[in-house]
C-alpha cells in the first residue's frame, strides 16, 4: 500500500464517523445514555410542590385521576411513593411545598406500563419527610364546574349549561366540596 492510499483511507474513516456523528448521533451516544438509564435506585433529597402528574400527550383523550407527584423546584416531575409511611399521605395537600429524603428508581426501570403516560423522570419513594408547608392553591370555579358534567347526565344541553351557571354562582357547593376533596386541597383553599 502506497502512503496516498492509506491517506485516501484515512481521510474515508473520518468522513464516515463525522456524517455518522451527525446523522446518527443516537448511535454514538448510546455509552452516554446508558450511563442516565442505570436502574439502581438512587438516594436522594428532593423539594418540590406535590402536584398532579402532567400526561406525555396533552392532546389526547384525558382521565380526570390525578396521579400524585412532585415537581422539583428545577421542574422535574417525580411520581411519590409513601413506602410503608402511606400515613404521610394524608398529610400532604395538593400544592404544598416539601423537602423530603428518599430512594429514586428511574422511569425506565419500572417493569410496570402504568407510569409510561406520565411525563415524569421516575418514582421517588419517601423515606423521611424533611418538611412541608401548606399549599397556597387556587381553584379556578369555571373549570370545577365544568368538570362536574364529566360525572352527571342531563336531559339536555340546555340544562347542563343552567347546572354550570348555577354552580359558578354558588348554588351548587358538593361540587366544589368533591373536587376539593378528590385532589386533597385542604381546608381553606381559594377560589
Amino acid at each position: 500500500m502506497t502512503n496516498k492510499n492509506i491517506l485516501i483511507g484515512t481521510v474515508l474513516i473520518i468522513g464516515v464517523l463525522v456524517v455518522g456523528y451527525f446523522f446518527f448521533p443516537t448511535f454514538f451516544l448510546l455509552s452516554t445514555r446508558t450511563q442516565d438509564l442505570d436502574p439502581t435506585p438512587k438516594n436522594m433529597t428532593l423539594s418540590g410542590n406535590y402536584v398532579c402528574l402532567p400526561h406525555i400527550n396533552p392532546e389526547g383523550p384525558q382521565t380526570m385521576e390525578c396521579a400524585f407527584g412532585l415537581k422539583t423546584d428545577d421542574g422535574v416531575y417525580y411520581a411519590v411513593n409513601f413506602g410503608s409511611s402511606s400515613d404521610s399521605f394524608s398529610k400532604f395537600k395538593s400544592g404544598s411545598h416539601i423537602t423530603a429524603e428518599g430512594f429514586v428508581v428511574i422511569k425506565e426501570a419500572l417493569s410496570s406500563s402504568e407510569w409510561a403516560k406520565y411525563n415524569m423522570k421516575g418514582i421517588f419513594t419517601i423515606t423521611k419527610i424533611i418538611s412541608s408547608s401548606p399549599s397556597q392553591a387556587k381553584i379556578n370555579i369555571d373549570a370545577v364546574c365544568n368538570q362536574a358534567l364529566a360525572y352527571m347526565s342531563f336531559p339536555d344541553s340546555k340544562s347542563a349549561e343552567t347546572f354550570v351557571k348555577d354552580c359558578k354562582d354558588g348554588k351548587h357547593p358538593e361540587v366544589v366540596e368533591k373536587y376539593i376533596s378528590d385532589l386533597n386541597l385542604g381546608e381553606g383553599v381559594a377560589i
